[in-house]
């Protein structure tokens, strides 16, 4: 499938089961995907980056690239020499990807905390957009339940720059009192790349369970998602990301999560009504995967189900992922 992929990240049993013999080029290609999300060595060895680039062009892949975005002047010579190296794999590489944060309303315990950070990430952006424009590499940041989608946004036209612009992963802001498709209404101008899953949500005391599940059980419009994105770019990359877990709870009914927030960075109250409004109307239509109680060998079981119920449904349904 020529612009489906899979997130590395995301196969999160199958990672720590393989180890560092795990090669996700080599599993997409198994697969049948037409792309990857990945990282570099982290020693930056030439012939082990001849390595990879003779491996995508011999399988006609494409590369989505994790590289830290540099925190300090200190960093920009490893960071110019990764983003130089991608740039030099034949026009393989789509971008590199930062998320940046881990999940606003556990990292940080006030809303203080969170603007401290949000500097300091602006300021690496700012650090590394001439060398992004000197390889003519683009950067995409994730909304990885760090910011919401208009701080995004905000953050991204901020650069004034060409490369720059989103990693759009379809439920995370879930966590930031959003709808799916208002962060997608939002974050679809300045989409590089789809971190491409289902979501299943339920409501438990404190607050939202959250869960990626198999495509076609979960509560988007995978088709209209896919068809609105490739009339922005008909090469546009989509990566299956399945993160096989629990589902994720996010506390929004607790006074904890809300100290993350204040007026400089506030959330309308009407999101907050259309979040619950929206939970409400969906209910899970199966049960939300869980791995309590099941065996190293039992999470990998359930991920790979998980993850070719996914692929087999793009074949059946998204057939321009082809």
């Amino acid at each position: 499938m020529r612009f489906l992929g899979t997130a590395g990240p995301g196969l999160t049993a199958r990672a720590r089961a393989m180890g560092k013999s795990w090669d996700i080029v080599e599993y997409a290609h198994e697969k049948g995907l037409g792309n990857a999300h990945t990282t570099l060595p982290a020693d930056l060895d030439p012939v082990k980056i001849k390595k990879l680039r003779d491996q995508i062009e011999k399988y006609d892949m494409r590369l989505v690239v994790l590289v830290r975005t540099p925190r300090t002047d200190a960093d920009l010579p490893k960071y110019e020499a990764s983003v130089k190296a991608c740039a030099e794999m034949g026009g393989r590489v789509e971008c590199v990807h930062d998320p940046f944060s881990g999940r606003r309303y556990e990292q940080f315990k006030s809303a203080a905390e969170f603007h401290e950070f949000d500097a300091i990430c602006k300021a690496a952006v700012r650090r590394a957009e001439p060398i992004l424009r000197k390889y003519k590499m683009r950067l995409a940041i994730e909304n990885h339940k760090g910011w919401r989608s208009d701080e995004l946004v905000a953050w991204v036209k901020s650069t004034g720059s060409e490369y720059v612009g989103v990693a759009l992963d379809l439920v995370n802001n879930v966590s930031l009192i959003e709808t799916p498709q208002q962060t997608i209404d939002t974050l679809a101008p300045y989409t590089i790349f789809v971190s491409f899953k289902d979501i299943g949500v339920d409501f438990y005391s404190d607050g939202i369970l959250l869960s990626e599940v198999g495509f076609g059980d979960g509560l988007l419009d995978l088709a209209g998602i896919v068809a609105r994105f490739q009339k922005k770019d008909p090469k546009m990359l989509f990566q299956l990301e399945m993160l096989t877990r629990d589902p994720l709870k996010v506390p929004i009914f607790t006074e904890q999560y809300w100290k993350v927030y204040d007026d400089k960075s506030p959330v309308p109250p009407r999101d907050l009504a259309m979040l619950i409004a929206w939970i409400k109307n969906n209910p899970p239509k199966v049960p939300l995967p869980r791995t309590s109680g099941l065996s190293p060998e039992g999470v990998l079981a359930l991920e790979d189900r998980l993850n070719q119920q996914s692929i087999d449904y793009a074949r059946a349904y998204l057939p321009s992922l082809a």
